[in-house]
């Protein structure tokens, strides 16, 4: 308990309960709809983002937000509408995004040692202002599955025969 003294530690024990709310409601939703490549894939192309953010001099997390959306959406609309090629271009926008980080690191001025801690990063080097972040975050997925989990679950079972409206194509 003397651990819970430092700042940090609760800093890492807050971002770790937080985390695991959105991982366990997203996660099952991940794993019942077969995308765990998916979220691999967006996850990786952040790192394009990433490296956008140091080139412009930007903050990481702004550059890591806007490529994952782009990624997101992007991969969401190709594998709409092509549904047995969604693996392929899960695959390109991650290898895509990995290689346009790396590309955008190597042209900024400077030496950035460190970059992939972005990757993988460190707990306990979790600041405040990120932990109300991730609350925020964590009650936008509570709200938005609550509201839409009979579509989620609907859409899990039967995707065909689902009407939604943001469903593109088809």
């Amino acid at each position: 308990m003397d651990l819970l003294h430092y700042d940090f530690m609760r800093n890492a024990l807050v971002a770790g309960v937080l985390v695991s709310i959105a991982c366990g409601v997203v996660g099952s939703l991940v794993v019942v709809n077969k995308l765990s490549a998916l979220s691999g894939g967006i996850a990786h192309a952040a790192y394009g983002g990433l490296g956008l953010a140091v080139f412009l001099r930007w903050p990481p997390l702004a550059g890591a937000v806007l490529f994952s959306v782009i990624a997101s959406l992007f991969m969401g609309y190709v594998s709409q509408r092509n549904r047995e090629r969604s693996d392929t271009i899960i695959g390109v926008v991650w290898a895509a995004g990995m290689a346009f980080g790396v590309l955008m690191i190597d042209l900024s001025k400077g030496y950035y040692v460190d970059m992939m801690s972005y990757l993988f990063g460190s707990i306990l080097a979790v600041p405040g202002e990120t932990i109300l972040f991730m609350a925020l975050l964590d009650i936008i997925v509570v709200v938005t599955v609550a509201l839409l989990f009979k579509e989620f679950v609907g859409m899990a079972y039967d995707e065909d025969s689902l009407v939604l409206p943001c469903r593109i194509g088809k």
